[in-house]
């Protein structure tokens, strides 16, 4: 098992406290890196659409049309490799 990079956790923890605020009423339990966001209800074409100008924002990033799919949205661990592999890791740097 790899270890995770500083830049990667920091998506990860970025990711999971804004849905875990703004979809779970701050209760994360049950929320795994791995948890598929579609089938437990958390992503619609909505949530999707507030996620993607959360992560624009916060990342300081654009996201193609080609990046939303249902793969590379379906769970934390998907999403922040899409992040890490579309941008240049001084992009996240904060």
């Amino acid at each position: 098992m790899r270890e995770e990079s500083p830049v990667e956790t920091r998506i990860r923890s970025e990711l999971r406290e804004y849905i875990v605020v703004t979809w779970l009423s701050g209760d994360g339990r049950g929320l795994a890196d791995d948890t598929d966001l579609q089938q437990a209800g958390i992503l619609d074409s909505f949530s999707t659409m507030a996620l993607i100008a959360h992560l624009e924002q916060a990342f300081q990033v654009q996201l193609e049309p080609a990046d939303v799919t249902a793969e590379t949205f379906r769970s934390l661990d998907s999403i922040a490799r899409l992040i890490l592999d579309r941008f240049p890791t001084r992009t996240l740097e904060k």
